[in-house]
């Protein structure tokens, strides 16, 4: 498979000195649609990405090819590594989509050759049926390959490389694939996308990691404030411990999860969900320790957090974080102050939080 070049974001960055994760978070940040690729020595992985996300991957070692989750993460392995490159390109989601789809797929069609249809009856078939997916095209007496990419029988785009290693794509492309495959002959297969093959990220990558560190950041300056220096890290330590039966990755002892000096790192493996609820329920009761203490933290931390909620919206709804953190990226409820008598009054009759609530509580 020959993968369309696209437009250069970054090119040969050394691995030596690009950190990956900063690298994904990074373009994870900025809704990022096209692919990154990896290069040593006879290797070459490239991690196909949907706005943001990993949706799948191509590991290409020799002769040997690799996709799916697993081959995420070797190729994240092969990233931190010295003497490689690194470089990155934009493409359009349509086209992302169709390749990531096509990595498992079976063929469709396989073998033809030009002694039987010509390149042109073989478009004008998949144009009809609707087909979504790739032809190879395999030129005779190694002139070289290339692919027509395909959605519901649209040709998108064309990518053509010579034997040389040159490539050429788009009209170009398709007319020199055109050309060849009359000129001296070609064997065509066909391969249709397959949806289930694109990988759901369930990893907590590196963009996920910042988005906690920098709302820790945010809780803790609220805070702090109001309580002293240091009095929300003590609190969320203490609470860190109390909850390590509960979640095995957050005990302070393994240093698999740590907080330290306003910086967050882990290094366990973890299914996503399972993470974010953790680290979520923490949180939680360590805001709920303050809140028994000053009913008006609740008030200082949504301030805190607006501006972080506003910029990572489509992060924190795909994590679901105004549910589990309701006090932190939730809904508030403005009030007016109230008397104690009226505080009293107002819990006898609902049990409502008198700060936040739910879309659609009311």
């Amino acid at each position: 498979m020959v993968i369309p070049k696209g437009k250069a974001i970054h090119e040969d960055l050394s691995t030596s000195y690009t950190d990956i994760n900063e690298l994904l978070s990074d373009l994870g940040q900025n809704s990022f649609t096209g692919y990154c690729q990896v290069n040593f020595w006879e290797y070459r992985g490239t991690l196909f990405i949907d706005r943001g996300r990993i949706i799948n991957a191509l590991e290409e070692i020799g002769e040997t090819r690799n996709s799916g989750e697993r081959t995420i993460k070797s190729i994240l392995d092969r990233a931190r590594q010295k003497d490689g490159t690194v470089s990155v390109y934009t493409l359009p989601d349509e086209m992302v989509a169709t390749l990531a789809s096509v990595l498992n797929s079976k063929a469709k069609y396989r073998d033809l050759t030009t002694e039987l249809t010509s390149l042109e009856k073989l478009i004008s078939k998949l144009k009809k049926e609707e087909h979504s997916g790739y032809v190879e095209v395999l030129l005779n007496n190694d002139n070289g390959h290339g692919c027509i990419y395909f959605q519901d029988g649209r040709a998108m785009e064309s990518v053509f490389r010579t034997s040389d290693g040159e490539i050429l794509a788009g009209p170009s492309g398709l007319k020199k694939i055109l050309g060849l495959s009359t000129e001296v002959g070609a064997v065509f297969n066909v391969y249709e996308s397959d949806l289930s093959s694109i990988v759901v990220d369930n990893a907590v990558t590196g963009e996920i990691l910042q988005l906690f560190e920098t709302t820790l950041n945010k809780i803790q300056e609220a805070i702090d404030t109001s309580f002293g220096k240091e009095k929300f890290s003590d609190e969320f330590k203490r609470t860190l411990a109390t909850n390590a039966n509960k979640y095995l990755f957050l005990d302070p002892f393994a240093g698999e999860f740590v907080y330290k000096d306003r910086k967050l790192a882990f290094e366990g493996e973890i299914a996503l969900d399972e993470f974010t609820t953790g680290v979520c329920d923490v949180i939680m009761q360590t805001l709920e320790h303050f809140r028994e203490q000053d009913n008006t933290v609740a008030d200082a931390v949504y301030t805190h957090l607006l501006p972080l909620k506003e910029s990572r919206i489509e992060l924190i709804d795909r994590l679901q974080l105004d549910m589990k953190m309701p006090m932190v990226f939730g809904d508030q409820v403005q009030s007016e102050p109230e008397s104690k008598g009226e505080e009293e009054e107002k819990e006898k009759r609902s049990g409502l939080s008198r700060f936040f609530k739910r879309k659609g509580s009311a």
